[in-house]
């Protein structure tokens, strides 16, 4: 960056790779509020802290992805929206540019999960629904059915049991579309004989 922004006022800043409209500049790092136009054609409006996106903001993408909520040394930090261009949405926490904590993603296929996220993957309490009607609702790990859930199936099928890496695992009950019942153990998805 320029060694010659001293005060405050408006300028024009070419600082490679970004070209932006600033309003208030302190120092040698552009910091306020700002709307910027990147080399790839994104934009951004918002505030900027030490030359980083630093606060509130709104990022549009080139390729149509765009992102609204809080930024945090130049990643999506605190509570954010990500609208994907193909129709997918995510609203909840990020931490470092990584969905984690509450949230909400809603893929453009019709796949939905509401539920807690760690490091990007579903972890923890969340309900998990697939187009064709299949829905889990339970607990996950590092993105897997695992600890105690239930799976239910368009056709009226069901399992409520334990879980483990996705499989059915440990106690637990099939429950046919007639309603029928299959009380059974199970290990590594496979019914243990009696």
């Amino acid at each position: 960056m320029s060694s010659c922004l001293v005060g405050l006022g408006c300028a024009t800043l070419h600082l490679a790779p970004v070209t932006a409209q600033i309003a208030v500049y302190e120092g040698r790092r552009v910091t306020g509020d700002v709307t910027m136009t990147l080399p790839d054609g994104s934009t951004y409006k918002g505030e900027l802290l030490n030359g980083r996106f630093h606060g509130q903001g709104i990022l549009t993408m080139a390729n149509g992805n765009r992102y609204e909520g809080e930024f945090r040394n130049g990643r999506y930090h605190g509570q954010g929206v990500l609208t994907y261009a193909d129709g997918g949405r995510y609203a909840g926490g990020f931490v470092d540019g990584i969905f984690n904590g509450k949230g909400i993603l809603q893929l453009a296929n019709g796949q939905r999960y509401e539920g807690m996220f760690l490091n990007g993957q579903y972890h923890g309490e969340g309900v998990l629904t697939f187009p064709d009607g299949t829905r889990y609702e339970g607990q996950f790990l590092a993105g897997k059915y695992h600890g105690t859930g239930t799976l239910s199936f368009g056709d009226g099928t069901s399992y409520a049991g334990q879980f483990r890496n996705g499989l059915f695992e440990g106690q637990g009950v099939f429950t046919l579309p007639d309603g029928s019942r299959i009380i059974a153990t199970w290990r590594n998805g496979r019914r243990e004989p009696r």
